[in-house]
């Protein structure tokens, strides 16, 4: 038997026998002080009978169960658990049905989690900055493991952490980049219209940051919409705002409108 001892499953192929009557076996010899058995968080190991100290596992050896997770990484995971129990909370909020149904607390519902998953990104990217010995792919497999129900939630709006992401989290860079002065206006207006994203923007900040006239918004807008590129809809952005053309991306969906011409979201990204 070596110094270091033997766990039950190498005490069982040393006698042989099966791996569940290992335990009672090494009962028996221990009370007949033929081995020492030493009993440590549940786990058992089984030492020569040489080896017996006056209580405890023999200390000079330092038998211990190797880390089944990295501590830094188990670190991670319990400050990230707030976020994914905020994400299951708004999950649990959602009344179900069809999305015309319940528009603006879906809506709102969405939004949060969207909120929720860039923080949890972000947290990500702090974590992979301080310790850059742990691979990406080790801490997105250990926030799939951990919260395989949730995690599908989150990569829907951040897909660096779905499990086919990249290997570098990198940071979304901050600002917008300047236009060109050489573009005509419909160059530019498309441009800040698929700069704006699924939210939109209004035809007065294209007038106004494209320097294009406003009647010329219109007429550009009118095209791009009969192409197919974009869509537009009257609408305001706030309960008090003013109503207003705003143009969007086609690729977005139909802008979903709520009482008084406020602006919800694009059907695509309903829940």
């Amino acid at each position: 038997m070596p110094d270091d001892g033997w766990s039950f499953v190498g005490f069982a192929s040393a006698l042989p026998c099966h791996p569940s009557e290992a335990e009672a076996i090494a009962r028996y010899l221990h009370r007949k002080k033929l081995i020492w058995l030493s009993m440590r968080a549940g786990h058992g190991r089984v030492f020569p009978a040489a080896m017996r100290p006056g209580r405890g596992r023999p200390k000079a050896l330092g038998v211990e169960q190797p880390p089944l997770i990295d501590p830094e990484l188990a670190g991670f995971l319990t400050q990230a658990h707030p976020t994914f129990l905020k994400i299951r909370l708004l999950l649990g909020r959602d009344p179900g049905g069809a999305w015309n149904e319940h528009q603006a607390l879906k809506a709102e519902i969405k939004f949060a989690i969207a909120v929720e998953a860039t923080n949890l990104i972000n947290l990500c990217r702090t974590f992979a900055k301080e310790h850059p010995a742990i691979p990406v792919a080790t801490l997105r497999d250990a926030l799939w493991l951990d919260r395989p129900h949730t995690m599908p939630i989150v990569a829907q709006t951040q897909p660096d952490l779905a499990p086919a992401g990249s290997e570098q989290l990198v940071e979304q860079p901050k600002g917008r980049q300047r236009l060109s002065r050489n573009l005509t206006d419909e160059e530019r207006m498309i441009a800040y219209i698929e700069a704006a994203g699924a939210s939109g923007i209004a035809a007065y900040e294209i007038a106004n940051k494209g320097k294009i006239a406003r009647d010329r918004v219109v007429i550009i807008g009118e095209m791009f919409e009969n192409m197919g590129t974009i869509r537009s809809a009257v609408v305001r952005t706030s309960d008090r705002g003013r109503l207003g053309t705003r143009y969007f991306m086609r690729k977005y969906g139909q802008p979903v409108i709520g009482e008084g011409g406020r602006l919800l979201y694009c059907r695509d990204l309903a829940i």
